[in-house]
């Protein structure tokens, strides 16, 4: 259902040229980890291709026609299995009523797993894929596009007959991932997963409303009530577990997917920024075989043999297989050992889409039986998607000998069961069933008694049973809370005393908790980690000592510690602003860039002025102070920065002036402004003076003229033999304030056969870009000589606006450029939303008499698979071709930017489609990856990936992955188009001999197999 993303994706189309086209392919043959090679085998054939540990076994709990595609499953109080399905899938019915079902299984045979009994509990459902059956099991939560329902069986007869709509606003337009994995949690809260590319805004009962978009995680109370969120970021997180100490893990799809969900940390995504702190660092640290992972599993259970215990388990519908990790701590930080992949089928159609550790002990496994798993990477109407075929698939631990006795159910009924019978299940071996118990007691609201010396498991569970039935009457829990060097209860009485006072909070009448503040001198590393949560979210000043204790003292990789007490700091620092100390400090500083507040601002300038600051953190600050002091620092900060000739951080302060929504104040201005023209003069500083020079008229205040001794120096700066960069900065600078006096010194530049090529480009360039007439035409005049990849950037510059359109027509008809750019679909964009009259039609008669776009890129790819299977393509200087063409917006392991689709695996597509994704990108492609054409109100216009907004700025990123920043009121449209964002010119960028390096490295980009067992 879920796979990985990759170069470009699907939704086949792009913009319609007004030229002659190809006939339309027939549906492509796809790579198997795409489309299954092979025709769809019967379950039982299927059972034979699987392949699991010796003296293991899985056997076929339902399959169609019983049951349709199951998407997720969960467990209820009386052992049965609730399954989504959906035919709708990937899309929704627009106007036609929908069929989708909520199934429930139950009286599974002990010996085989069969479900002997399956019932239609709804039928009306929207591609549901979240499922939650509630302690009561004859209610359930459940998702359909848009909503979390609630469906009640009020006459008992396994039907549900009333509904509700609890929430509303979920985004669908992506329907792989949405919202999933409800999880409810003894606190009283339900978690779940919001899923890639979809925009949400939802509220509670209580109009408390949160936004969402793509990756991240969220909590609401199952009675509609309220919801938060829980934790940002990821890219598409589907698949939910919890750990004996109730920390949450979720399955996300990329190639390091384990992650542990610190509450309030953010996680890496596709161009989103973090909050200030970075980062939170995930769980496993080693590849998987593909990016298409959902569904996991911690396995706490007596049924597997010991060495289980402790091992996650994940979900891989690319590679067809189910894969372990054993899970190490380091002091609160859970990092991931690779283990052999439990599961494996050499059927292609095996797509294991949840997991889940039942009642019994085993491990149950929805498989989404289909041909097809790639969302994008196929065309959605493909009509080779199976919409029929679904199997659940139960493993369980046979013996070596075959002689283990079958699993057997915990409990059979709990809503009927005595309190003091389901206190027992408390301490049970299976985490699942005693969850399953905890939230039956808490729901029933009764008053077990408890069992006497319990084991510290059972003592932990009985704790939050006796909690919420004290918060539920409005009165603070009495019973004494367990030492701190009691590892397992002194976290879990912290996590449940954050619990009460959520409840508190939410209920004003109920009795404040009177504890003190928790003695943490030898508490271990989760009850630090526990603590550090509960003070983040209380946020009092009496917290902010101990937790700048913790982080003195906290293990250099106990990374997860370490940021839940930089969240918790902030958090109490951000609620305390007269917190802040007088000196410096770098705990204090490290947290403040997470402030978004004056005090916060006021205290990094007073650091930075005095040099106090690490000059790797200057840019982070300057950013900070300018866009959250409220423009009240910016004389003595950027004075500070030209001092120190710190280019990047005067940048980054610009950044911060856009973000607010202003202009830089007058004084700060000139200063800046005379300070940048002193330092052309010195030849270690021109550069940052450049920079500077070039960046301040989008953020400066009043008018700036240069001084004819700088007009002079930018003028011989620009013929003498400077670096390259400084050379093309100082054209750059001329064309912007003296634009006149520029195009001639330019101009002599290019005649001059002793100029650089990366000079003579970026001129080219700055010229086309610029707003003068004379500067555009002599960039018009060098197109006819220009190399092809130069000529298309010039062609994209002057078709941004009307003028340029006019000039960039008037030079093809005049043969002083070549017809193909106009059929470079980027160029086409431009040209569409420049106004021009009859654009279309002057491409179509200047296009009339060459071949079309279609068949030249069929060609070029035909020749290209040809001198590939010829050429030795050398991968060592592919991976350097990768660092420079590729990396600014893709990433390979841990290195390359995260702007554009991790390519980790991309190997197993083969050649013959890696060419289509490099040297066509516009094919295919993903809708989260599709170009904005964004037309300011100078009706200047760029194609642009929007990656998101920062206050009054819209941050976007060029084809070379530069980011760009737009003020929003400069914004006059912003519409999307078919296009992606990936430059479509590579076969003229890079030579043929050198692309076959690329292609080669970018082969070999396979996961390796994980270990083997050893015998």
């Amino acid at each position: 259902m879920r796979t990985a993303i990759s170069f470009a994706l699907v939704a086949l189309g792009g913009l319609t040229c007004p030229a002659r086209l190809t006939a339309q392919p027939k549906p492509p043959d796809l790579p198997p980890h795409l489309m299954a090679p092979t025709d769809p085998l019967s379950p039982a054939e299927e059972r034979k291709q699987f392949t699991v540990p010796p003296g293991f076994d899985v056997q076929l709990v339902a399959s169609e026609p019983d049951i349709q595609k199951p998407m997720q499953l969960a467990f209820d109080a009386k052992g049965r299995m609730w399954v989504t399905s959906s035919y709708h899938y990937p899309f929704p019915p627009a106007n036609a009523k929908a069929t989708d079902k909520l199934f429930i299984l139950s009286d599974f045979d002990p010996e085989t797993g069969k479900a002997r009994k399956v019932q239609t509990f709804a039928s009306d459902l929207n591609i549901p894929i979240g499922i939650l059956p509630l302690p009561d099991c004859n209610s359930c939560l459940v998702s359909s596009v848009g909503e979390i329902r609630k469906y009640t069986d009020t006459d008992g007869d396994g039907t549900a007959d009333k509904s509700e709509v609890l929430f509303s606003g979920f985004g669908f337009r992506d329907t792989h991932g949405m919202y999933n994995s409800y999880t409810l949690m003894p606190d009283g809260w339900v978690y779940a997963c919001h899923g890639f590319n979809n925009d949400s805004k939802v509220k509670g009962k209580d109009g408390h409303e949160i936004q969402m978009q793509s990756g991240n995680t969220f909590r609401f109370r199952p009675d509609g009530s309220r919801l938060e969120t829980w934790t940002r970021g990821q890219v598409n997180p589907f698949g939910m577990a919890v750990d004996p100490w109730f920390n949450l893990y979720t399955a996300d799809c990329h190639s390091k997917p384990i992650t542990q969900l610190v509450p309030g940390a953010y996680y890496e995504s596709f161009g989103k920024p973090h909050d200030g702190l970075g980062f939170t660092p995930h769980v496993t640290a080693h590849p998987h075989k593909s990016t298409g992972l959902c569904g996991l599993v911690w396995y706490d259970a007596d049924h597997f043999p010991k060495e289980y215990k402790d091992v996650m388990l994940l979900g891989d519908v690319v590679s067809n297989c189910i894969s372990a990790d054993k899970i190490v701590w380091k002091g609160s930080t859970p990092v991931a050992q690779e283990r052999p992949d439990f599961l494996t089928s050499t059927d292609r159609w095996f797509r294991p889409v949840d997991i889940k550790l039942g009642p019994d002990g085993a491990l149950y496994v929805a498989d989404f039986y289909n041909k097809i798993i790639g969302h994008y990477e196929v065309d959605l109407k493909d009509p080779r998607r199976d919409k029929d075929r679904g199997r659940i698939w139960r493993i369980v631990w046979k013996g070596t000998d075959g002689k283990a006795p079958a699993p057997k159910f915990a409990y059979t009924d709990l809503t009927t069961e005595k309190p003091e019978a389901i206190d027992k299940l408390l301490g049970h071996p299976n985490l699942a069933v005693r969850l399953a118990a905890t939230n039956q007691l808490i729901a029933r609201d009764v008053n077990a008694k408890p069992v006497s010396d319990g084991s510290d498991v059972y003592q932990a569970h009985r704790l939050w049973v006796d909690a919420a039935r004290a918060w539920r009457r409005g009165q603070a829990p009495e019973k004494a809370e367990p030492r701190s060097d009691e590892s397992l209860l002194a976290s879990h009485a912290l996590r449940a005393r954050r619990a009460h006072d959520e409840w508190v909070r939410e209920h004003p009448n109920s009795e404040q908790s009177r504890r003190q503040q928790p003695r943490l001198e030898r508490a271990d590393a989760h009850v630090l980690r526990a603590a550090a949560e509960w003070m983040g979210w209380g946020a009092k000043a009496e917290h902010i000592k101990p937790l700048v204790e913790v982080l003195a003292k906290c293990p250099a990789d106990d990374t997860l510690l370490r940021q839940a007490a930089r969240i918790a700091l902030r958090n109490c620092l951000r609620d305390n602003p007269k917190a802040w100390p007088d000196g410096y400090d770098a705990t204090y500083a490290d947290v403040a860039l997470a402030i978004p507040q004056f005090e916060a601002a006021k205290y990094l300038t007073v650091q930075l002025c005095e040099k106090k600051l690490p000059a790797e953190r200057l840019p982070a600050a300057a950013e900070h102070i300018t866009r959250h002091g409220g423009g009240a620092f910016e004389t003595v900060l950027f004075a500070a920065l030209a001092e120190q000739a710190n280019a990047d951080a005067i940048l980054a302060g610009f950044r911060g002036v856009q973000a607010r929504g202003a202009k830089l104040n007058v004084a700060a201005t000139i200063d800046l402004f005379r300070n940048a023209q002193k330092a052309l003069t010195d030849a270690k500083s021109v550069a940052w003076g450049l920079r500077v020079l070039n960046a301040l008229p989008a953020v400066g205040a009043g008018t700036l003229k240069l001084t004819p001794d700088a007009v002079n120096t930018l003028a011989t700066t620009l013929s003498t033999n400077s670096p390259d960069e400084v050379r093309i900065g100082a054209a750059e600078a001329l064309l912007k304030y003296v634009p006149a006096d520029a195009v001639e010194a330019i101009r002599k530049q290019l005649a001059d056969a002793n100029t650089p090529e990366a000079v003579r480009v970026g001129c080219l360039l700055a010229l086309a870009a610029s707003n003068s007439k004379d500067a555009q035409s002599v960039a018009r005049d060098a197109l006819k000589d220009a190399p092809y990849r130069v000529a298309v950037q010039i062609g994209l510059s002057l078709a941004s606006t009307k003028e340029g359109a006019g000039v960039l027509f008037a030079a093809v008809k005049d043969g002083k450029a070549p017809q193909r750019l106009l059929q470079e679909k980027a160029i086409l964009e431009r040209l569409k939303s420049s106004n021009l009259p009859g654009w279309d039609k002057q491409v179509a008669d200047l296009t009339k008499n060459i071949p079309p776009a279609d068949q030249r890129i069929a060609t070029v790819l035909k020749a290209r698979a040809t001198g590939f299977a010829r050429a030795k393509g050398d991968s060592k200087e592919g991976a350097k071709l990768f660092a420079k063409h590729c990396a600014a917006c893709h990433k390979i392991g841990d290195a390359g930017g995260k702007i554009a689709p991790q390519l980790d695996g991309i190997g197993v597509r083969g050649a013959e489609r890696l060419l289509e994704d490099v040297l066509d990108p516009n094919r295919n492609v993903d809708q989260a990856f599709r170009a904005r054409s964004i037309t300011t109100t100078d009706d200047r216009t760029i194609t642009a990936l929007v990656l998101r907004a920062d206050g009054e700025v819209l941050v976007v990123a060029d084809p070379e992955g530069k980011e760009k920043r737009i003020p929003l009121k400069d914004v006059a449209e912003n519409r999307e188009t078919l296009l992606s964002a990936m430059p479509a010119n590579f076969a003229d960028v890079i030579p043929e001999s050198e692309f076959y390096n690329l292609l080669a490295y970018l082969l070999e980009q396979k996961a390796k197999e994980p270990p083997k067992k050893e015998k």
